[in-house]
């Protein structure tokens, strides 16, 4: 591997100095202003950088240490693209704690003409790690689109962070109001859940798009599919009653389902009696402590 990374340092560049322009460049992107003036944003970590190699992204630079270097194999097209930073400038650089070392500068991604037969749409979602989180599992349901009303900025570190990757394959899209009376008028159906006084999250589908055997297939395929799981691991840590795992997964996945299509058509709803009555529900699967 040493003859290897000899021949890669000989190609390429290096910045030695915080005062580089192309490092004050780098720098400033941490900042939504300079993102949108430059159509460029930062992706951490080795992941986020096999995530924009292998969809393709159109990606600027690649900044990373000579120890990463070390450790991983460059595509030759890729080799201009390379920039090698001192461990202290990137650690002045990096707003990780633990940095693997490299860190992709990647041009805005474009977006696309809403295609989805259902959309997301979300509304002053202003976590990071929420809305990150969200986007990573509408992309484990097959959504591909996502309209965003007065959200968090999209490329905020921590959102792609969130995200894995799931992001690269989601068009989101920055919309007002107005965006969903057209998909309305357009005969889409909107669900609506709200997460606090003014943040929500809108279902918007097709009428008649899929018959209930293919939704129930996705929601099988999907959501009951993980929360399975999850009671699987509780039940193997002596946490849940000793029951048919399949029979308490159908019986709480039907629960919440229900309970969703309740409060999509019920405004206001008491935040305190949902909570009291989801407690109840899943305290009655649970194995009493002495």
């Amino acid at each position: 591997m040493t003859g290897l990374v000899s021949w890669y340092s000989m190609k390429f560049k290096t910045i030695d100095s915080k005062d580089n322009k192309k490092y004050k460049l780098f720098k400033s992107l941490y900042l939504k202003k300079n993102r949108d003036k430059y159509k460029l944003f930062l992706l951490e970590g080795k992941k986020l950088l096999s995530e924009a190699l292998n969809e393709n992204l159109d990606i600027e630079n690649i900044i990373c240490t000579e120890k990463f270097v070390e450790n991983f194999e460059f595509k030759e097209n890729f080799l201009d693209k390379v920039i090698i930073l001192s461990e202290k400038l990137f650690k002045n650089l990096t707003e990780l704690t633990n940095s693997e070392g490299v860190i992709t500068i990647v041009n805005y991604i474009e977006e696309k003409k809403i295609s989805s037969k259902n959309i997301i749409c979300l509304e002053n979602v202003s976590d990071p790690g929420n809305f990150g989180t969200i986007i990573r599992t509408a992309n484990a349901f097959g959504i591909n689109d996502i309209l965003t009303i007065n959200c968090v900025d999209k490329y905020n570190s921590k959102v792609l962070r969130a995200t894995m990757g799931a992001i690269f394959r989601t068009n989101i899209v920055d919309s007002e109001i107005e965006k969903i009376k057209e998909l309305q008028k357009d005969g889409y159906r909107l669900i609506s859940t709200t997460l606090s006084e003014n943040s929500r999250i809108l279902l918007i589908d097709a009428p008649n798009i899929i018959s209930w055997n293919e939704w129930k297939k996705s929601d099988e395929n999907n959501y009951e599919f993980y929360l399975k799981e999850h009671l699987s691991l509780l039940k193997q840590e002596g946490i849940l009653i000793d029951m048919d795992i399949n029979l308490v997964t159908h019986i709480i996945s039907g629960a919440l389902n229900e309970l969703s299509l309740y409060i999509a058509k019920t405004s206001p709803i008491s935040k305190k009696d949902l909570y009291t009555a989801i407690s109840k529900l899943l305290k009655g699967f649970k194995i009493e402590s002495n």
